[in-house]
């Protein structure tokens, strides 16, 4: 493609931007200040996208605004995943404690990862999208127990096989049901080892429109899962998660 046509391009494509983050339809002049588009190019480019559609003029005013073919592209254009939308969350989460954290939902008797943010440090927990993990074993698998009506959980924990998989993972179904308890009255979950050994793993829920919709947790080596530490988990993931429901929402 030649040089000329991609600039007319990324010349029209700054027209869009400009006039659609605009509060108020925009002027000739005023986009010729702003873009710094030779005249006879802007009128040339301004024609095109009015004629197809994209753009449209007030001819009361002369002041362009977005038009029904730029409209349509919205309505048509797929929307993001939950996790492209929780994704950038999870980054900043990341950089501010310097460790893992991820995004689960509940797939039936285990939860997955549908989004994460792997921390820089040498030692550290990789969390891979797509894994999966059993509910009692993990703090976002408490998370969605703790989610459940009775009836529910009264199911769950009559056909759940409490296999081991680490030897702090729980054994007891009468301690599962302490830990869903507390959960429910503190709002946080935990794993002690009891997935992967040495780490330690904190997790809170995150909702849409006041519905549960998975949970959000740090994953950090038990060394650094410190009392000091703890209470500055709990506070970034209450921050994190309100911050994701009024996105959704």
């Amino acid at each position: 493609m030649p040089p000329s046509a991609v600039k007319s391009l990324d010349r029209g494509l700054d027209i869009l931007e400009y006039v659609a983050g605009s509060p108020r339809p925009v002027s000739f002049s005023q986009l010729l200040a702003e873009l710094g588009i030779p005249r006879s190019s802007l009128f040339h480019l301004l024609s095109n996208l009015q004629e197809r559609g994209f753009i449209a003029r007030d001819p009361a005013t002369d002041r362009y605004r977005l038009g029904p073919s730029a409209g349509r592209l919205g309505k048509v254009a797929p929307k993001p995943s939950l996790g492209a939308e929780i994704a950038p969350f999870l980054q900043q989460l990341s950089r501010e404690l310097n460790e893992t954290c991820g995004f689960y939902v509940r797939r039936e008797d285990a939860v997955e990862v549908i989004a994460s943010a792997i921390s820089t440090q040498a030692l550290s927990y990789t969390m891979k999208v797509g894994a999966s993990a059993p509910l009692h074993a993990v703090s976002a698998g408490k998370i969605a127990l703790a989610e459940l009506e009775p009836s529910r959980l009264r199911d769950f924990l009559d056909r759940l096989v409490l296999a081991p998989i680490t030897s702090r993972t729980i054994r007891s179904k009468a301690r599962l049901k302490q830990e869903i308890q507390a959960v429910r009255m503190s709002g946080f979950a935990y794993s002690h080892d009891e997935f992967t050994p040495g780490i330690t793993a904190i997790a809170t829920a995150v909702r849409r429109h006041g519905a549960f919709i998975g949970a959000i947790n740090v994953a950090v080596p038990s060394v650094r899962f410190t009392p000091d530490r703890e209470e500055k988990f709990r506070d970034a993931l209450r921050v994190t998660a309100r911050a994701i429901a009024e996105t959704l929402d």
